[in-house]
């Protein structure tokens, strides 16, 4: 083998070792995926609920978006944040009559080589007459 073809061999070859090596603590990460439970009660003309979970973290600062259930594409009526406590509420005047629910978006925070996942979850249907 000619030696410029050993030079390139050796530099393609450094290449992969140092892609295998900075590849490893990707694959050390460890994930923890963590249920949610949206709650979700109407009195009009707000909706309200909780976020509910077995770590306190997924509680907090979790987006709840209110949706209007139709024959297409279900209607987005409002949004908010949940406080510390898991609150949420969602104020849709006027309030007509029809089907409602709630929707947790997933969260994914990463710390010292662990990624918490708190799920997503959709609440059970509210009906207003």
């Amino acid at each position: 083998m000619p030696k410029a073809h050993r030079r390139v061999a050796l530099i393609v070859g450094a290449a992969i070792a140092t892609a295998a090596v900075a590849a490893i603590p990707a694959l050390a990460t460890n994930v923890v995926k963590i249920d949610s439970k949206v709650t979700i009660s109407h009195r009009a003309p707000a909706f309200h609920g909780k976020v509910k979970s077995d770590n306190s973290g997924c509680e907090s600062n979790r987006k709840v978006k209110v949706f209007r259930r139709h024959h297409g594409p279900d209607e987005l009526l409002g949004h908010d944040r949940t406080d510390n406590r898991g609150k949420w509420k969602v104020v849709v005047d006027p309030l007509s009559s029809g089907a409602y629910y709630a929707r947790v978006k997933r969260r994914a925070e990463g710390a010292a080589g662990t990624i918490f996942v708190c799920r997503r979850d959709r609440s059970q249907t509210v009906v207003v007459d």
